[in-house]
């Protein structure tokens, strides 16, 4: 059933790209350039489908916002969301989503961009909001401010008050796409695959950044 749903998205591409073609419209989006094999690209879909599929069913048993909702309801919402999703998914491990072919393959996108020609900048943009730098865990300090840290844990929960780190664009578009439930992040040197609303780290890959001043 999975591998005829990606069957069918691409058909469907393929016939948008077909209408396209007989309309060509010059494209402002760079194209995805994701050097993975196809195998190892489908499995890795497959376990962000699969917990899609389980976000799903776990908002079944949440009570669904309203426009008019308050803010202390939204935030209950969440926090509920949050609760369920991380005991649903009670005994996951480093690598249940990010399998280790999966990791393979992403830490040789990640070296090869960050020793590359672009490198150093990619390496200050992933410096740009990340935890583990903008946070300071030595209070006398008054030129920062002391942020709240991020536990880099499968199932552990993303401090509403931490900073978010910046992914640059170019380097989303040699990583896999995600859906909108689900986003990359670096904190320290982690990438890390975050829920962008419950703010659960389903899983995480260390040491992907190699640049010894950002904290691990």
């Amino acid at each position: 059933m999975m591998r005829e749903r990606f069957a069918l998205s691409s058909l469907m591409l393929f016939g948008l790209a077909g209408a396209c073609s007989r309309n060509p419209q010059p494209s402002l989006v760079p194209p995805q350039t994701v050097q993975m094999d196809g195998e190892t690209l489908e499995k890795f879909r497959e376990e962000v489908e699969e917990y899609v599929e389980l976000r799903k069913k776990v908002l079944n048993h949440i009570k669904p916002g309203a426009p008019t909702s308050s803010a202390e309801d939204l935030s209950s919402r969440q926090r509920a969301l949050t609760q369920a999703i991380v005991e649903y998914r009670k005994g996951k491990k480093r690598g249940n989503i990010f399998k280790k072919d999966v990791e393979a393959a992403i830490r040789r996108t990640l070296h090869r961009e960050f020793t590359g020609p672009e490198g150093p900048g990619l390496m200050k943009a992933v410096q740009q909001g990340n935890p583990r730098v903008e946070g300071n865990p030595n209070p006398k300090d008054p030129s920062k401010d002391v942020l709240q840290p991020v536990t880099i844990a499968v199932n552990a929960i993303y401090p509403d008050a931490a900073p978010f780190s910046s992914v640059p664009p170019s380097l989303l578009l040699k990583l896999p796409p995600l859906p909108e439930e689900v986003r990359y992040r670096f904190v320290g040197r982690s990438l890390i695959l975050r829920d962008t609303e419950a703010n659960v780290i389903l899983d995480f890959i260390p040491d992907v950044v190699p640049d010894p001043t950002i904290p691990r």
